[in-house]
């Protein structure tokens, strides 16, 4: 059997890009209140050392953090999913290539209003190695250690779910109404 192409899918720089502008203007806009000090003589002052400073202080460290990590983000042009013929190779859950023989089904799901892939895979001690990520955030944990299945969401990656779905289907069948038989 002849090689098929291997799909290789970034984050998507231009999403990542506009919440991370949405986070510096917000940024911008704390610090400004914070210089300002709205209603500095009136009822509605923020006092200093009182819950409206906190309020803007905690806000000020919520999204410096939070452009941090879309930081590193927007600098990694990497490959973040990888699908081929050897399997899956999700960077951000597993350490090493997932392959087909492993995965039992492939389901799509709707989870946190997008759509994903859920992968029901097998136990085996191939897998268990390749996985120790996705452990750290599974619940359904095997007597080996091998988690029975993991979520890769497509939100943040570039062509979106139909990028991935048009992937996988191309080395592995997904059924026609999304759901594992």
């Amino acid at each position: 059997m002849a090689s098929r192409e291997q799909f290789n899918t970034s984050i998507s720089q231009k999403r990542t890009g506009i919440i991370f502008a949405a986070a510096a203007i917000a940024l911008i806009f704390c610090g400004f209140l914070l210089y300002i000090r709205p209603g500095a003589t009136g009822p509605n002052s923020m006092v200093e050392g009182g819950v409206g400073e906190f309020s803007i202080y905690f806000a000020l460290f919520v999204f410096a953090i939070y452009i941090a990590f879309l930081s590193k983000d927007l600098m990694n042009a990497s490959y973040v999913v990888s699908v081929g013929d050897q399997g899956i190779f999700d960077r951000r859950i597993s350490t090493d290539w997932i392959p087909w023989s492993a995965i039992h089904t492939v389901s799509i799901v709707n989870h946190s209003s997008q759509k994903s892939l859920l992968f029901e895979i097998s136990e085996s001690e191939d897998i268990a190695k390749n996985t120790m990520r996705l452990i750290i955030n599974h619940n359904t944990i095997s007597k080996n250690g091998t988690p029975h299945e993991f979520l890769v969401e497509a939100g943040t990656l570039k062509g979106g779910f139909t990028a991935l779905h048009n992937a996988v289907t191309s080395f592995h069948q997904i059924p026609q109404d999304g759901r594992a038989h």
